[in-house]
Formats: C-alpha cells, sequence, structure tokens
C-alpha cells in the first residue's frame, strides 16, 4: 500500500474536527484539496473510510480500524520530535566522559550535581577504556568530553582550558622519604616506582622520567599500574613510591597512611583542558560545570602571579608535610 503520513494526519484531524470544512481549516487545506486526499487513500486501500450521516462524516469499520494505526503512528511521531527537540536543546540523552591517565574519579560526583540543575536528563558515563587514549576516543565520537593535559594539534578538536595542578611525590608514612621536607629527583634512586600507566601510543612521555633520564637517576623498578587505587594501595602498604597530581591524591591524604612532599620547583604546574570535537547544549553545559568546579579559565592564564589556583571548596591545597 502506497500509504503516506499525511493521509494518517488527514483521517485522525477528520475524526477529530467531525466536518470537512473543519479539518480542511485545521490542515490548512482547500476542502476541495483535503477531499481528493480523501478520496485518493480510499482508492488506495479499496475501501471506504468515511460515510456521510446528515451532514456528519462517521468513520467506516474499516476506517476505525485505520484510525488505530493512525493515532499509534502520529503518537510516536510526537514522541520523537519532542525527543529530538529535547536532544537537540540538551535537556535528554547521554554524555561520554574520560580523564587522561587517571582513573579516580572522586572529583566528578559534585561536578554532576552542578550538572544536573542545568540539565537534569543528561546522564553522565565515564568511558574507563579511553582513559589513555582520550583524543583518539574523542575523534571516533566514541567520547563528548576529555579532561586532557596532552594536546595533540588537530583543527577538529576544540580545548577549553580548565585548571592548572601540581606533582606530588606520594610516599607512605613510614617510608625514610617521609622524613624529608622535599623530595629531589635524586632520592629516587633504587626505589620502587608506581607511576600510571602511560600507553606508549600516545607518545607521551611522562616528565618525572624524563628527569630522571637526564640527571642519570636510576630507579629499582618502574610499576605502570592502571589504576589510581591500586597505585595508592601499593604506596600505603609501603611497597614503594609514586608522583601524582595534587587534585588526585587529596582525598586519600585524609584516609590513608601517606604523604605528600613538594617536587622541586623544575616540576611545573600543568595546564589540563576539556577537549571536545562537536558543539551541543549538553556538552557546552557540562564544559562550564567543569570550569565552576576546578576555577575559572582567565584565573589560570593570568600571567602566572598564582602558582595555587583559587578553585572551590574542592580544591586541593597541599602543604609540605
Amino acid at each position: 500500500m502506497n500509504i503516506a503520513l499525511h493521509h494518517f494526519r488527514l483521517v485522525d484531524t477528520i475524526v477529530e474536527e467531525g466536518t470537512l470544512t473543519k479539518a480542511a481549516e485545521a490542515l490548512h487545506l482547500t476542502q476541495s484539496a483535503l477531499s481528493h486526499q480523501l478520496k485518493e487513500l480510499e482508492r488506495e486501500l479499496g475501501i471506504p473510510i468515511f460515510y456521510r450521516k446528515g451532514k456528519k462524516l462517521l468513520l467506516s469499520n474499516e476506517g476505525s480500524r485505520f484510525l488505530v494505526s493512525a493515532k499509534k503512528i502520529l503518537g510516536e511521531l510526537h514522541l520523537l520530535e519532542a525527543d529530538m527537540r529535547h536532544f537537540r536543546q540538551g535537556e535528554t540523552g547521554s554524555l561520554k566522559i574520560s580523564a587522561q591517565c587517571y582513573t579516580a574519579y572522586h572529583w566528578l560526583p559534585r561536578i554532576i550535581k552542578y550538572y544536573k540543575q542545568v540539565s537534569p536528563g543528561i546522564d553522565i558515563h565515564v568511558v574507563s577504556g579511553a582513559t589513555y587514549l582520550p583524543l583518539e576516543y574523542l575523534l571516533r565520537g566514541e567520547l563528548d568530553v576529555a579532561i586532557i593535559r596532552n594536546k595533540l594539534e588537530n583543527p577538529n578538536i576544540h580545548y577549553e582550558p580548565l585548571f592548572k595542578d601540581q606533582l606530588f611525590a606520594i610516599v607512605s608514612s613510614d617510608h625514610p622519604l617521609a622524613r624529608k621536607r622535599t623530595i629531589k629527583i635524586a632520592d629516587f634512586e633504587g626505589e620502587e616506582l608506581f607511576f600510571p600507566f602511560n600507553d606508549p601510543a600516545s607518545g607521551n612521555v611522562p616528565i618525572i622520567e624524563n628527569m630522571m633520564k637526564q640527571q642519570q637517576v636510576t630507579p629499582k623498578h618502574i610499576h605502570r599500574i592502571h589504576y589510581t587505587d591500586a597505585i595508592i594501595e601499593m604506596v600505603n602498604a609501603n611497597l614503594g613510591i609514586s608522583v601524582l597530581a595534587d587534585w588526585i591524591v587529596q582525598p586519600y591524604l585524609e584516609t590513608k597512611c601517606i604523604q605528600a612532599k613538594p617536587l622541586p620547583p623544575e616540576v611545573a604546574q600543568r595546564i589540563w583542558y576539556a577537549a571536545t570535537c562537536r558543539q551541543s547544549p549538553a556538552i557546552n553545559n557540562f564544559r562550564d560545570c567543569l570550569k565552576l568546579h576546578f576555577g575559572d579559565m582567565q584565573k589560570s592564564l593570568n600571567g602566572g602571579q598564582n602558582t595555587a589556583l583559587p578553585l572551590h571548596e574542592t580544591r586541593p591545597v597541599l602543604a609540605a608535610v
């Protein structure tokens, strides 16, 4: 059968309005055009949809069956139109995010609370598999927002500065280095080191490893571990030491037997970015919430006057122990 969407609207509107004249007005058609479409439908079906009783049009039994499907199809169409409108306006849907290197997301619930105030219908999904190659996932459309520190020059990726962090040496309170105020790169000589996993395909060599190579410092072994929690547990058990960012390690200092020690001044602060490949209300709202949580972009790039960014109350403040 060659039945178009306007045929379903036609029958539904005639039933709702009661007369051809009123139905024609509702559909913005002439009465002649409406009559022509109705005859066209009845020829296609080979059955009458309506019969006249005085001035009224009444559904035939066959027409009643047609109306049942028309109601279902038009109702589903209305739902589809509403869903598409909500998607466009960032009111419903899902958002896929990931953060480079670290698998700790203790900072995320507060951001989601911010986000739900402006986009309550959007579900946040953490794509853990994208942790080590987030920009590749982003470019493939498998990620909406990547929180990264290593930029890839690509015209399809937009970067928004979020905040600066600082690396600290993380040691057990029982480790001999816990008695030192500052940890030097030379202190890593002969130590078991637990570092976040770094995918060789990323082409990124962590700054601490570069500095050890430059200063000819040889640790006993470097363990590359996928999970931040596992690194913390290894250090907590005094099986070795690590280097982690302040915003990542802060909550663990309150619950574990570990300390965060400053590194030499040459271990500079790092800028983190929100990387996106497309723009939508849902993505833009989430990026704004990231900036709200981690601090305003302008403050993070104010010429280096402040070495510690004034973020919100969840911002870690690490002092020498």
